[in-house]
């Protein structure tokens, strides 16, 4: 199957009647692209690529294509391949790919964000590819990562912050992410060559590249956030190694006692805590923006938590803060969110996505410091916890640790009897 269009296309063209221009048959030959394997690589700078694995199927003339980071699958089902060009949409983020296929096997081209202002050239290739080559002359026995690292990023600058690095390695290839305060950087993948480690990730809204030597178990190495950020990070070995208690972070400034706000829904009408149907439940209020990987997971376990325990008194309500100020606009956004994962709660347009902004729009917070937050509220209107970021799948049993916590909290609130 992988190579029948192609050759399809050949067989037309050798008996194609006098009505069939060359133009035409150009055209169908290179808007035909091979099944399978694919690597594409985004051009970072001159020397730097980051490369991500995708496979791409065609069924009834409709192709589809799944990006693959270690555990995580992506699937594009919005790709329209015609005339030479095909464009690949993120099914929840407004990013999207525009390449010129070459040929069957390689595509070039751009990765847009931000409306378009955003960009990064990239090229796919076709084939069974390594996410990372590997180097020559190459060590038969690579080092072994796996485990918890302490990690400082930006070190002895005003940018420094600490993160947790968890790392599996399998042979030459890892898998793993870091963990700060204000969240993960999801699921990392790729790989350890001659004390060299190698990782990247695309999300459908980030391009990260990290890059390592290791000596005297210490990691030495660059982190990339696609073309507009660049910082230097070191680690080192430790088991122990915590960071800041996440429940601690954010807070209410003294002289307040609760939560309080008016947002307008999707519908454009104002909702509030004081609304009616929030008296007496049990309500987790959800900081987050519709352009935010970690909020994506969040509103996956947020759903799933929602549907278990609704019933027995819990709300949600989420608070979008949109890169767009127009209000069609950050709606359109917030629903392909909601959508998507087929979330049942409610989702406010709660302004700009800005942390200093999202901060006075809650001026009883002491800061927002990070999309997303959670606010967890009893029957009495009493704010329990405040979790600044949230720790997703790709963090292993740290996510799974917090998940089982939150489970539990819930349990107890909604067992709690309201004051009146």
């Amino acid at each position: 199957m992988k190579k029948i269009v192609y050759l399809f296309s050949i067989l037309i063209f050798a008996s194609c009647s006098n009505n069939t221009t060359i133009n035409e048959f150009e055209s169908n030959v290179t808007s035909s692209l091979l099944e399978g394997n694919w690597l594409l690589e985004f051009q970072l700078s001159e020397k730097n690529v980051a490369p991500v694995n995708f496979t791409l199927t065609l069924e009834d003339s409709i192709y589809q294509i799944k990006f693959s980071n270690a555990n995580e699958k992506i699937l594009s089902k919005e790709v329209i391949v015609a005339n030479g060009i095909i464009t690949i949409h993120d099914p929840i983020f407004d990013t999207w790919f525009e390449g010129k296929i070459i040929n069957p096997t390689t595509i070039k081209g751009k990765w847009l964000k931000d409306g378009g202002s955003y960009q990064i050239d990239f090229v796919a290739k076709h084939g069974k590819r390594l996410r990372f080559k590997k180097p020559q002359p190459l060590k038969k026995t690579p080092v072994n990562i796996t485990g918890k690292w302490e990690v400082n990023f930006s070190k002895n600058t005003s940018d420094h912050y600490m993160a947790v690095g968890v790392f599996q390695q399998v042979d030459d290839h890892v898998t793993g992410t870091f963990l700060t305060e204000t969240g993960d950087y999801r699921y990392l993948e790729g790989n350890m060559y001659n004390n060299t480690l190698y990782l990247s990730c695309y999300d459908g809204s980030h391009v990260f590249l990290f890059k390592a030597s290791l000596a005297d178990e210490k990691l030495t190495g660059v982190f990339w956030s696609g073309t507009h950020w660049e910082e230097p990070w070191v680690g080192t070995r430790n088991d122990s190694f915590k960071l800041t208690n996440p429940d601690s972070l954010t807070y209410l400034k003294e002289g307040y006692s609760e939560l309080a706000f008016t947002f307008p829904n999707t519908n454009g009408e104002a909702v509030s805590l004081n609304d009616q149907n929030y008296k007496n439940k049990v309500i987790i209020v959800n900081i987050m923006g519709p352009w935010c990987p970690n909020c994506k997971d969040e509103t996956v376990f947020l759903s799933e938590l929602y549907n278990n325990n609704h019933e027995d008194g819990l709300e949600i309500i989420a608070l979008s803060y949109d890169k767009s100020e127009e209000f069609e606009t950050a709606k359109e956004n917030i629903l392909r969110i909601k959508n998507y994962f087929n979330a049942k709660y409610e989702f406010l347009i709660a302004g700009k996505a800005n942390k200093i902004s999202a901060a006075k729009s809650l001026p009883m917070l002491n800061h927002v410091m990070s999309f997303p937050t959670s606010i967890f509220i009893d029957r009495n209107g009493k704010i329990r916890k405040i979790r600044t970021g949230f720790y997703g799948p790709g963090t292993g049993s740290y996510y799974t640790r917090y998940t089982k916590e939150i489970n539990d909290f819930i349990k107890t609130l909604l067992l709690e009897t309201p004051e009146n």
